[in-house]
């Protein structure tokens, strides 16, 4: 069976892709961009999915490896976590209040707090593992 991933924009800051799994039934991920604290509070913090929060930036190199990487295993694996991006620049009292020293950046949250964390880019084993481990499987 083929996949398809269709993209549908939903606002400027979110998107939500869809594809089917079964007959009648369609499954979706979420990726949105972090406007300032107050919307990571409510969308990251508050979320009752874990959140993969990717701190990046536009000229960074490495951000733009990892980026694409991180979506596609969201559209794997479907509505188990959500994936937010701060960009650096835009929103830099995040990127301070969460010690974030290098991009790319990304920080496992749960239930309002820190899972886990890592920085640089992993090779898709150590990505996928990272995953998993904070979604449960």
């Amino acid at each position: 069976m083929q996949r398809i991933i269709k993209f549908n924009l939903i606002s400027q800051t979110s998107f939500v892709a869809r594809r089917p799994i079964s007959i009648g039934r369609t499954a979706s991920f979420q990726s949105f961009n972090v406007q300032d604290q107050e919307d990571f509070q409510k969308r990251v913090l508050n979320a009752s999915t874990p959140v993969l929060v990717d701190f990046h930036a536009k000229w960074c190199g490495p951000c733009k490896t990892l980026g694409p990487r991180l979506e596609a295993l969201a559209a794997e694996k479907l509505d188990k976590f959500h994936l937010a991006k701060v960009d650096i620049d835009n929103v830099p009292e995040l990127a301070e209040e969460y010690n974030v020293t290098a991009v790319p950046s990304v920080i496992a949250i749960k239930g309002g707090k820190v899972e886990g964390s890592f920085v640089g880019v992993l090779d898709d084993d150590k990505l996928r593992a990272f995953v998993n481990k904070l979604i449960g499987e």
